[in-house]
């Protein structure tokens, strides 16, 4: 029935007026009551049931609609009453007919949503008074906004809305998805994500979902669709970033995160979200993006360049120290004439090795370099590097001792000419900026997790604490380059590159004036179970866990290899992924305790899958172990590519059983 407009009549008192007091008196009574909505959150209403009249006053109403009676048709008159909160309907409607068929009179507390998408929590209350000589009532009542005195007790029974509300007061957008009713509310903050105000919004907040799903980019709404469902169906986290349409004809970013909530019974009811503009946060990412992949062009262009320069600087000056080297075989050069021979040749061997040295560190830089890997035993190495070094350790005058300390038949992957490349880059740089009659000492010990250590120590001057971040640049000497010593510079930074290539840690520890200790360390493989675990009896059996073990692969072989090891091991329940997507999927849908992860998986790096997981609510206390080459830095969540049981049962108790 239409609703007739019209000014709060004369004749509405106040709840608890005395309706036979002569006029003068109700009169009185309704200008004090005015009085008080001034003041006050508050709001009168008149509603006739038989020819559905509304009429108010009060500054409330403006929150509901264009006019006050309009907001009570909204609120209490209407059919839908779409405004009031779907779970207090019902509350509403039974009020009405009790008032309107019975008379007397209610108060009673219920939420309904603002024009803006706030909620609001509102007493409302009314009595039924007689209205006309035929029978006809006039129901009367009140409205008042009580949000400050009940939000937060209607919260605190409810998992994760507190913390939602309360980042929505920093600025993000709110929204509520009622299930059972299948509605949408979101707040003004929502709307000023796409450019809109509140005078160009939809003042049914609810039906203007439509709006906001006809600005997600075609190609973002089914992601978008598919999160709310998993999150709804699957209880997976909910945490979907989308593009939509700006009103002034831009693309921004907005991030969705929601939380599901249920009702005593366990069923869904409702789900409360935030939503947050990362246009910027998104910018800056392809900005970096940008910046870093025009680093990488520039990079490989100057390692061209290095490369292609070198090549040609090498053959003129293999051509002056040849030419050099036959002038002296003269006889009749004068001593004079055969020492500046002699510089020459000195010189551009000196240059030869700098331009060699340049080479190699730009195949590294440019990915040409690959080590050719194969398990080796490094004490043979080290001690080929060591009978290299000798004469020029007696040059310097500097002993150099190597001690195995019984790890002669240890064994590591690696590749055995630029392990030993390595090694005398770091024992060359022990002997040439050694003391006189220094030493130089060469031995293994073991780490943590089945790693073996190479050392070298020496009694130089050290490295000064302040210019630790320079020891490993490039063409950095730390001032050695104003000494007698030759060198390039870049002995030490081929040694890292080299070192971190071959799946190898690399580090060192100095004093002043004391010298200096350099370290490599390598996993250990094929070693015995006593070099590894050094168990307190020799053929103890390995005692996996229980636990429900995942492996990152896609080669089978692989598979059927770790299928062979776990043979007697019926505590461990293995299951195979052979994608990273596959693998996020049922780490979130299966109780999987720990995850193995091939770090040569195409499709996603070990650290972007270890950060996925360590992220997700549902997966932060996996074990997560990679398999093959370990990450930057080395770290102790890392089996080599020919792990055995030992190795993998010590992972495994020292995550799971921590």
């Amino acid at each position: 029935m239409p609703v007739e407009v019209t000014d709060f009549p004369l004749q509405l008192s106040p709840p608890g007026a005395d309706t036979t007091a002569p006029p003068w008196l109700v009169r009185r009574q309704i200008l004090h009551m005015r009085q008080l909505l001034r003041d006050v959150d508050c709001g009168l209403w008149e509603w006739h049931p038989n020819s559905g009249q509304c009429s108010a006053f009060g500054d409330i109403w403006a929150l509901f609609g264009e006019d006050g009676a309009t907001a009570v048709q909204n609120l209490w008159a209407g059919e839908e009453l779409t405004p009031v909160h779907s779970e207090d309907r019902e509350k509403l409607l039974v009020a009405r007919r009790r008032v309107s068929a019975g008379g007397g009179a209610f108060d009673i507390t219920v939420r309904a949503f603002a024009r803006d998408g706030r909620q609001l929590w509102l007493r409302w209350w009314g009595r039924s008074v007689p209205g006309d000589e035929n029978g006809n009532v006039v129901i009367i009542g009140g409205c008042a906004d009580f949000t400050d005195q009940l939000a937060m007790r209607d919260q605190s029974g409810l998992q994760g809305e507190r913390a939602l509300w309360t980042l929505g007061a920093v600025g993000d957008g709110l929204w509520e998805w009622d299930l059972l009713a299948d509605e949408v509310v979101m707040d003004l903050a929502c709307w000023s994500m796409l450019g809109y105000d509140s005078d160009h919004i939809d003042r049914d907040a609810r039906s203007a979902l439509k709006l906001w799903k006809s600005r997600i980019l075609p190609e973002d709404l089914p992601r978008a669709e598919r999160a709310f469902h998993d999150h709804i169906s699957e209880q997976l986290p909910l945490d979907v970033e989308f593009r939509l349409w700006h009103r002034d004809g831009g693309i921004i970013w907005v991030r969705c995160r929601g939380q599901l909530q249920k009702n005593s019974e366990g069923r869904p009811v409702r789900v409360l979200g935030l939503a947050q503009d990362v246009t910027g946060y998104r910018e800056a990412q392809q900005r970096l993006e940008r910046e870093l992949d025009s680093e990488r062009k520039e990079s490989t262009v100057r390692a061209e360049l290095l490369l292609s320069l070198s090549h040609e600087l090498r053959t003129p000056l293999n051509s002056i120290l040849g030419y050099s080297q036959m002038v002296e075989l003269e006889m009749s050069l004068n001593p004079d004439q055969r020492q500046r021979l002699g510089e020459i040749r000195r010189a551009g061997q000196h240059l030869l090795h700098l331009v060699g040295d340049v080479l190699e560190l730009a195949r590294i830089d440019s990915q040409r370099l690959a080590p050719s890997m194969e398990p080796i035993k490094p004490a043979a190495l080290v001690e080929d590097c060591k009978r290299l070094l000798e004469p020029l350790a007696e040059t310097r005058k500097v002993s150099v001792i190597f001690e195995p300390l019984g790890w002669e038949s240890a064994y590591i992957c690696a590749d055995p000419v630029r392990f030993k490349q390595v090694v005398l880059n770091l024992a060359g740089n022990a002997v040439k900026y050694n003391r006189e009659n220094g030493r130089v000492v060469i031995n293994f010990s073991p780490q943590a997790e089945g790693w073996l250590r190479l050392s070298i120590l020496d009694t130089g001057k050290g490295i000064a604490e302040s210019r630790r971040a320079e020891v490993f640049e490039p063409f950095n000497r730390l001032g050695a380059e104003r000494g007698q010593i030759e060198g390039t510079g870049v002995g030490l930074a081929i040694a890292k590159r080299l070192t971190e290539a071959m799946g190898g840690r690399i580090d060192f520890d100095s004093h002043e004036d004391q010298g200096s200790i350099f370290w490599i360390d390598f996993p250990l493989i094929d070693a015995a179970p006593e070099v590894i675990q050094m168990p307190a009896h020799a053929g103890t059996p390995v005692q996996l866990p229980p636990c429900q073990l995942m492996l990152v692969d896609n080669r089978p072989s692989e598979l059927e290899r770790l299928r062979v090891l776990l043979g007697d091991s019926e505590q461990v329940q293995l299951v195979a992924a052979t994608d990273a997507v596959e693998a996020i999927f049922m780490a979130r849908t299966r109780k999987v305790d720990a995850v193995l992860f091939e770090s040569g998986m195409p499709g996603m790096s070990a650290d972007d899958m270890r950060r996925i997981l360590r992220e997700d609510p549902l997966t932060g206390s996996v074990a997560f172990i990679r398999v093959g080459e370990p990450g930057e830095g080395g770290g102790p969540d890392h089996l080599p590519a020919a792990f055995d049981l030992v190795q993998l049962a010590r992972q495994l108790k020292r995550l799971l059983q921590a």
